[in-house]
């Protein structure tokens, strides 16, 4: 991968802070590399339950990535409590390789703000988030 700063590109997101929620190590490990280019934070969670737990915790992201499909907890199980039980608006952007459209339909009910679907370019990934960041105040 070529090394680009996007923090030119994207001064909307600097000082951002992003939870990456993804089972593939590789998938958190490359993400987070694109996003501190531009001068993003990531937060790394490597299923829903460790995310759920780090929100428990006190953790508030500007946005969440979520992977729809991992072990212990997945992304729609994830979602659900972070929206029903946690009662939390913090934008919630599904990543995953194909979303049907029953998918797309059933996250919408439980508040999913937004989908990027696999394989995605960087632009797809900045555009989700900012939109995502609008949504939400600085912490």
């Amino acid at each position: 991968m070529a090394y680009n700063n996007y923090s030119n590109q994207y001064p909307q997101l600097q000082n951002k802070v992003i939870l990456n929620v993804d089972d593939n190590e590789m998938n958190r490990l490359v993400l987070s590399k694109i996003m501190q280019n531009a001068g993003v934070k990531t937060i790394q969670a490597e299923n829903g339950a460790e995310a759920v737990k780090k929100l428990h915790d006190g953790l508030k992201p500007h946005a969440i990535l979520m992977d729809l499909e991992m072990p212990v907890m997945d992304g729609v199980q994830a979602s659900e409590v972070i929206r029903k039980i946690m009662n939390t608006t913090i934008p919630i952007i599904i990543n995953s390789g194909l979303v049907s459209p029953y998918q797309k339909f059933k996250l919408k009910c439980l508040g999913i703000n937004d989908y990027l679907e696999k394989p995605y370019s960087i632009k797809d990934i900045f555009s989700k988030i900012v939109k995502a960041s609008m949504l939400v105040n600085t912490i």
